[in-house]
This record gives C-alpha cells, sequence and structure tokens, in this order.
C-alpha cells in the first residue's frame, strides 16, 4: 500500500474520530445556544448529503479491481461472486439510507428559526 493509499483511508479515519468527538462533547459540554445545533445539523446533513458519491466511488473501485482479475475470496464458504454480490446490496442499502437524510434536512431548517431566549432585564 502506498503513502497515498494510507492518506484517503485516514480521511474516513478521521470523519469516524469527528463523529465520535463531536459526540464526546456533546456530552461534556451541552448546548447553550440554538446556533450551536443549526451549526452541528448543517454539518451533520451535508456530510449525509456528501456519502453517496465516495460509496458509488468504493463500488467503481472494487469492480475495477475484480475486472482486472485481482481479487479472489479468504475461502470461508462462499465465493467471490457471492460476496461481490453482498458488497454491492450492502452499498445500496447504505445509500439508501443515506438519501433518507429528509428527516436532517427538516430539523436543520427548523432549529434555523429557534433563538436564543435572553433573561428579561428587571423593571426598575
Amino acid at each position: 500500500m502506498t503513502e497515498d493509499d494510507k492518506r484517503v483511508e485516514q480521511y474516513a479515519m478521521d470523519a469516524a474520530q469527528a463523529h465520535t468527538e463531536l459526540a464526546r462533547r456533546l456530552v461534556d459540554a451541552p448546548l447553550e445556544y440554538p446556533l450551536e445545533a443549526y451549526r452541528i445539523l448543517s454539518g451533520l446533513t451535508r456530510s449525509a448529503h456528501e456519502l453517496p458519491q465516495p460509496l458509488e466511488l468504493l463500488e467503481g473501485g472494487i469492480y475495477r479491481l475484480r475486472a482486472g482479475d485481482r481479487l479472489e475470496t479468504d475461502f470461508r464458504g462462499t465465493s467471490l461472486e457471492e460476496k461481490l454480490q453482498d458488497f454491492r446490496a450492502g452499498l445500496a442499502e447504505a445509500s439508501e439510507a443515506v438519501q433518507a437524510v429528509e428527516g436532517l434536512d427538516k430539523a436543520y431548517r427548523a432549529i434555523g428559526h429557534v433563538s436564543y431566549k435572553e433573561a428579561a432585564e428587571p423593571q426598575p
């Protein structure tokens, strides 16, 4: 594996780590303002919308390797073709799930219209 390949793989690891860190920080330091939720949802929504493209590119990469006769199974009872069918089906399911981000979009649009209620100043 070349250094460039490791770098590409690292992007996926970094994304996973970012989501883990986001969850940890939300536990450690709960939101103080709705704008924080709006910005977090913005990033998560963008991330969800962009996920189908890397999934498609992964599938294309595996099938280019297959076309070049560069793949084999580890021979644990199923053929290479069965494994590749499972791979394709899994990516299709993931892609469908990602495309169902309407809920994230709805939450993002809604929280954009929520503001922080300032404490009323005491009347003299």
